[in-house]
């Protein structure tokens, strides 16, 4: 499932502590069925290139993975299979996307991760509407983290399944 075990030197990889999914759902852009969403969630994170540390932060959701370890995926996977790897047009990358479960559409990071997607709650009540289920052990990525004040409430706040 990952994309290359061949990287780059230049490339950055985002190490976690620990990690969990989020668990919700969208309409499909395609066929407009409700679908399940899975967004990677981190405590920390560290991102790290040859040199060292490049950045670092708090409570942050995972988006565009290209390369996530192969324990991480295992668990990902298991628990969210309509996410595989593919590529967009939005983005021109390939990642592990959300695809619909009625017709099998690319529902895009860049819609599941907007104002109008599962992953933008206004406030805690929507917040709790979202599943968390708590992964197993640290996590290795190449992705982009994005973080909002929120992030750091999950394990709080979110239904634990």
């Amino acid at each position: 499932m990952n994309q290359s075990d061949s990287h780059e030197p230049d490339d950055v990889f985002l190490h976690a502590p620990a990690y969990g999914l989020l668990l919700g759902q969208t309409t499909c852009h395609f066929c407009h069925a409700l679908t399940p969403t899975a967004a990677v969630w981190v405590p920390s994170f560290e991102e790290r290139d040859e040199e060292g540390v490049v950045d670092q932060g708090e409570g942050a959701l995972l988006r565009y993975i290209e390369h996530l370890d192969e324990s991480a995926t295992a668990f990902v996977t298991g628990h969210a299979p309509w996410l595989r790897y593919a590529p967009t047009r939005t983005s021109g990358q390939i990642y592990l996307a959300h695809h619909c479960t009625t017709c099998g559409a690319l529902q895009g990071d860049h819609f599941v991760f907007s104002p109008d997607g599962p992953y933008w709650p206004e406030g805690d009540v929507q917040l709790a509407s979202l599943r968390f289920i708590r992964g197993l052990g640290q996590l290795t990525a190449q992705a982009s983290a994005g973080q909002s004040a929120w992030m750091d409430r999950v394990p709080l706040i979110c239904t634990q399944v």
